[in-house]
């Protein structure tokens, strides 16, 4: 990926173009240091240093940069800026002025590592949990031997995943981990150096490209590179409570090229080039739904099967790849889906479409937690759940009828208000509270499965 373009010598900024580069490097020797206290806490503290250091420098440059005072603020002229303004009234970035003093005059960051072990059979925060006091030295069997033993608690024991996360926490920051919150500082003091990019006539990218023709918006991602989003998971154990195994997957990027081979291929197998949907410009969430869902419908009926694949959005234009989504179990899906929603950061994505198979069943026909591919009365149906940051969540799906080794399709179903639980993390990510029929859907299942 071309994360950090050469820093043009001629560049005006070139200097605090530099120091911010030295940050985002010493943020990866922290990373990389992540279980090694002494490592850690040498990279951390450098780390905060340096990127205090680019607004003392970025200050050494205020003769090239017009209306400086204005812009950003000057204490000789005793006159708060802008950007003084914006950065002062940030609780974080106060914090790293602080940090960046105590290290200077007073020593070492007061940091612990700790252990935070917890329980999870949902998607939804507020589902099906339980928080396990943990201590770094614990046992996977002493967090586990207090499940209750409760319809609630099957459901955990047969679905559910303990989640092990070593943190490292400063003791004056109890909200945030201590390398997200220097992320998280990086991208807001990066911002500030674009702006003074463009203060200057420099407009730089605000978008950036890697090997596999993905683009990251870097505004959207709070001016981090992706690389500094969603590195919690190399750190992170999940066990599945059904059999002590280690939960792994991954996710693969499936290939879609419009050469002209594969276009005359395309044609000959499916009678024309269904990719033709990808192409188009939609207008609404509804008509973007159409659109692919007689796609997947026109690949289904030709292959008889249709791969689980994500699709994300940007002004309902396709980014990037589809991403091949293959999950052994329930509990390999709660983990991954909160993977795939740090691509939604990651990308600036602002809409995601789930398509595939999968198994259907009416809530009245459903014990509590009983998943439609455990109950007796389920039918198989090719489905396309939409989810945006702002509209409201879109499905079509159509009935799987299969006669031996033929397979059709019935009439094709839309709904405006699907209940996708497993796009939750998306929500999340997007800031996006979880729709209140998910929420009520979601406790009427826990009352439920407390009265058995």
């Amino acid at each position: 990926m071309q994360e950090h373009p050469a820093i043009e010598q001629a560049c005006p900024l070139a200097a605090v173009d530099k120091r911010l580069a030295d940050a985002h490097r010493l943020w990866h020797q922290a990373e990389a240091a992540y279980f090694d206290p002494d490592g850690f806490r040498l990279a951390v503290q450098n780390a905060i240093q340096t990127l205090r250091t680019v607004t003392f420098i970025l200050q050494k440059q205020k003769a090239i940069i017009p209306n400086f005072a204005e812009w950003y603020g000057d204490a000789e002229k005793k006159t708060q800026g802008e950007w003084q303004r914006r950065l002062g009234v940030d609780p974080l970035m106060r914090w790293m002025v602080d940090a960046r003093n105590r290290i200077e005059k007073q020593g070492d960051l007061e940091s612990n590592s700790i252990v935070r072990a917890e329980i999870v059979a949902s998607y939804i925060e507020e589902g099906p949990r339980i928080e396990v006091p943990a201590h770094l030295s614990d046992t996977i069997m002493t967090l586990l031997h207090n499940i209750p033993n409760t319809a609630l608690g099957e459901h955990i024991q047969r679905n559910g995943m303990l989640r092990i996360q070593r943190r490292w926490v400063e003791n004056t920051l109890p909200d945030y981990e201590l390398l997200d919150a220097v992320a998280i500082a990086y991208g807001k003091v990066a911002e500030l150096v674009h702006d003074a990019h463009r203060q200057i006539g420099l407009d730089p990218p605000p978008t950036i490209h890697d090997d596999d023709g993905r683009s990251y918006d870097l505004p959207s991602m709070g001016w981090r590179f992706p690389c500094m989003i969603g590195h919690e998971l190399p750190r992170t154990l999940l066990i599945s409570l059904a059999d002590g195994s280690r939960i792994e997957f991954e996710t693969k990027r499936v290939p879609i090229k419009f050469d002209a081979g594969k276009v005359a291929a395309l044609m000959e197998r499916y009678g024309g080039n269904p990719f033709d949907a990808m192409r188009r410009d939609y207008k609404t969430d509804a008509d973007l739904a159409a659109g692919y869902f007689t796609l997947i419908r026109t690949v289904f009926l030709r292959d008889g099967y249709h791969q689980t694949m994500l699709f994300l959005f940007r002004d309902r234009k396709l980014i990037g790849q589809p991403i091949g989504v293959v999950f052994e179990n329930v509990q390999h899906k709660y983990a991954l889906m909160r993977q795939l929603a740090a691509e939604v950061t990651k990308l600036g994505a602002d809409a995601a479409m789930l398509v595939g198979e999968a198994w259907k069943a009416s809530a009245n026909e459903l014990k509590p937690y009983e998943r439609p591919a455990d109950s007796p009365f389920r039918t198989e149906a090719l489905t396309l759940h939409l989810v945006s940051k702002t509209g409201a969540p879109f499905d079509c799906e159509a009935e799987i009828i299969r006669d031996g080794e033929k397979v059709s399709l019935g009439e094709t179903q839309v709904a405006d208000q699907s209940a996708a639980f497993e796009f939750a993390p998306f929500f999340q990510a997007w800031g996006r509270p979880v729709p209140d029929s998910w929420m009520q859907t979601s406790r009427m299942i826990k009352a439920a499965a407390k009265r058995e």
